[in-house]
């Protein structure tokens, strides 16, 4: 439906956050409740408002350890063919974005030796009013590879799914839509409401039969926020959030709410700081858990329980450099393992042009995932902790090759599956132009 609407309405109206001159209603919606987090790179060159890109990207990854489960270790080349389009249109009273990655990957050694992928994203925002905007994201991907962001998906970490247990070679498709109406009451008075809708399935894995292992999650939330900038760079405010995760194996259902406070201090246009904190209460009933035969088993339990929720998002960018730092804890699903669990995470990105053609990405993240409910001493936590470096090198105007490695460990045991490490290493061969449309 998100879809549908962004591309109904996107041939008769106008430029969305900053046509209005002031921008006001745009610059007041809280990063916690807006949806979205835009990516680490540096702000050298502001794209054009109207704009037509397309790339077609060649990569390959090693994998030291593509079945962490199954001895002996076991390799695997990984192969991707990925072209994109994406275009963007900025008018008087809409801005809306979309991007299509269809692809083939093929392996050699793993569970999937060949698969068609996909990955859309959308994004839309639309001025109903002098004081009203309507935004809405859809996310959608299909694809196998078990590292990095290969969802697409990266919203706030209020609404996003648990992309932090590294799986095996598995299918997996995920679909997000969030949207969210915000009312400016006055001029440094903000309110909104929104929900979102997640769903996150796994095909049968080819040795295991026509029934899949892994755990497919349905989660549904809403949100609703009121913001005050008592200063033009500080804003405080409240957020209440719904959030029902369901498990569709079994009747397992997770229903929890939360108080978050927040004050986002936007130190210039370039930095900005988001902290957020406060209580969240969860109702659990039949957890759901894996073994280590792949066998879905549910335990029996109802629990409810008080929690601490919270976290800290800070973005700087710069004309070469950019970094940001991203930690929080809450509820959230098992990613296929598991049912729900406490979910603390955190991440750091750094990027560097440090000439016109070469730079430098790298990135470290941790994450602690713990049973929300019915687990034993020593058998419901997973820790998993990675680091990454990049490098790119500027072919010329269209062409760019990129090289990376990185270590992923992966450590605890929730009901016997235990996931062991890894070292990639790939790159990526990568030709792109960019359009101009209109004016």
């Amino acid at each position: 439906m998100s879809i549908a609407l962004l591309f109904l309405l996107s041939p008769g109206v106008v430029k969305a956050q900053s046509a209005s001159g002031s921008g006001t209603l745009a610059s007041n919606v809280p990063v916690l409740a807006s949806g979205t987090l835009s990516p680490v790179v540096p702000g050298e060159e502001e794209l054009p408002p109207n704009v037509f890109e397309g790339s077609l990207a060649v990569s390959s990854y090693y994998d030291d350890n593509v079945f962490p489960t199954i001895p002996p270790r076991t390799w695997n080349v990984n192969y991707s063919i990925l072209p994109e389009v994406s275009f963007q249109e900025t008018r008087q009273r809409v801005e809306w974005k979309f991007t299509y990655t269809p692809g083939v990957e093929i392996s050699q050694r793993a569970f999937y030796r060949n698969v068609f992928s996909q990955r859309f994203t959308g994004n839309f925002v639309w001025l109903v009013s002098p004081h009203g905007s309507l935004a809405a994201e859809e996310y959608y991907s299909v694809s196998t590879n078990p590292f990095g962001d290969t969802s697409g998906i990266s919203p706030t970490p209020t609404i996003s799914p648990n992309e932090t247990i590294y799986l095996p070679n598995t299918r997996q498709t995920s679909s997000l839509s969030h949207v969210l109406y915000s009312y400016q009451t006055s001029a440094q008075t903000t309110m909104g409401i929104g929900g979102s809708y997640l769903l996150q399935g796994f095909d049968s894995i080819p040795q295991s039969g026509v029934t899949t292992p892994l755990i497919h999650a349905q989660v549904a939330s809403g949100e609703a926020y009121i913001a005050h900038n008592f200063t033009p760079r500080n804003q405080l405010g409240f957020q209440y959030g719904l959030q029902v995760l369901k498990f569709q194996q079994t009747d397992a259902r997770t229903t929890t709410h939360s108080f978050l406070v927040f004050d986002q201090i936007n130190f210039s246009r370039h930095s900005m700081l988001n902290v957020y904190a406060g209580p969240e209460y969860s109702l659990t009933a039949s957890e759901v858990a894996l073994n280590l035969g792949f066998v879905l088993i549910t335990i029996p339990v109802n629990a409810n329980q008080w929690s601490a929720s919270g976290g800290v998002i800070y973005k700087w960018t710069g004309n070469r450099l950019a970094a940001s730092i991203n930690v929080s804890r809450r509820v959230s699903d098992g990613a296929g393992l598991i049912g729900a669990v406490e979910l603390t995470s955190g991440n750091a990105r750094f990027s560097w042009e440090f000439t016109r053609n070469w730079s430098l990405n790298s990135s470290i993240a941790g994450a602690e995932d713990q049973l929300l409910a019915g687990a034993t001493s020593g058998n419901g936590s997973l820790l998993t902790y990675s680091g990454e470096v990049g490098l790119r090198r500027q072919l010329g105007r269209n062409f760019g090759i990129d090289w990376f490695y990185s270590r992923l460990n992966q450590t605890g045991n929730i009901d016997g599956f235990q996931v062991g490490n890894h070292d990639v290493v790939g790159a990526t061969l990568r030709y792109s132009f960019l359009k101009p449309v209109g004016r």
